[in-house]
């Protein structure tokens, strides 16, 4: 029986090492720091950008957007502006659009 518990703890370990790399690679960006700017604009021009000290998705660009057409944008916006206003440190994965700009899809506050 102990046999079969440790076969069984064997197999959910590898199953998890070799689950976590597709997870990660999921974004094309991700970033750690306190924003520096917030620039609002158009809703469907990148109309919510928020700027890092650092390169957000391996790229030159340190902003990255949300549309008003994203889904949760509402949420995502007031969290960003509470991070800024209050200093925050703040997550950003990102992917890349066709031009190549960071498209937000997933934050977290820290």
């Amino acid at each position: 029986m102990r046999l079969l518990h440790r076969k069984i703890e064997w197999i959910l370990l590898c199953t998890g090492l070799f689950a976590l790399p597709s997870l990660s690679l999921a974004w094309d960006g991700y970033v750690t720091g306190v924003l520096t700017q917030i620039d609002v604009t158009d809703g469907a021009n990148s109309g919510f950008r928020v700027y890092l000290p650092a390169a957000m998705c391996a790229n030159t660009y340190n902003w990255a957007y949300l549309n008003s057409t994203d889904s949760n944008y509402t949420a995502y916006a007031a969290a960003l502006l509470m991070a800024k206003s209050q200093g925050l440190t703040v997550q950003i994965y990102s992917n890349r659009d066709a031009n190549e700009y960071c498209h937000i899809g997933y934050i977290s506050i820290v």
